[in-house]
């Protein structure tokens, strides 16, 4: 058995170090647009986010995403598990879920959005 313990030891760590949280590179590439609600980890209803994520949001770089609903770029900040939009007029915070690479959900973060959700596919 004391053979066998660096090997679990090993395998433990390797564990420890994947993770689902999502990252800027996640993002970006292709268009992501809003096709459902999202609850409970599902896809289920209609999209229930702000006009201009549902219509498509393009992430550029680790700071900057394009709106089509806006027609203008503007930054946004990933945290953790959670994103912030961000132009001179308003900051709207998401939490997201990573599902595959080519779907996200997102809940609402905020007191004010918590009734809000999206499941947004890359496209």
């Amino acid at each position: 058995m004391k053979y066998y313990l660096p090997i679990y030891l090993f395998l433990i760590l390797i564990l420890i170090g994947c993770s689902t949280d999502v990252v800027e590179e996640d993002l970006i590439g292709g268009t992501w647009v809003g096709t459902a609600g999202y609850e409970d980890g599902k896809p289920t209803g209609e999209p229930n986010c702000l006009y201009y994520i549902i219509d498509g949001l393009e992430f550029k770089d680790e700071d900057t995403v394009y709106s089509e609903a806006y027609d203008k770029e503007f930054e946004y900040k990933l945290v953790d598990d959670e994103i912030t939009f961000m132009d001179e007029n308003h900051h709207d915070s998401y939490y997201v879920d990573w599902i595959d690479d080519n779907k996200i959900g997102l809940t609402g973060g905020s007191e004010m959005k918590k009734n809000e959700s999206c499941y947004l596919e890359r496209k």
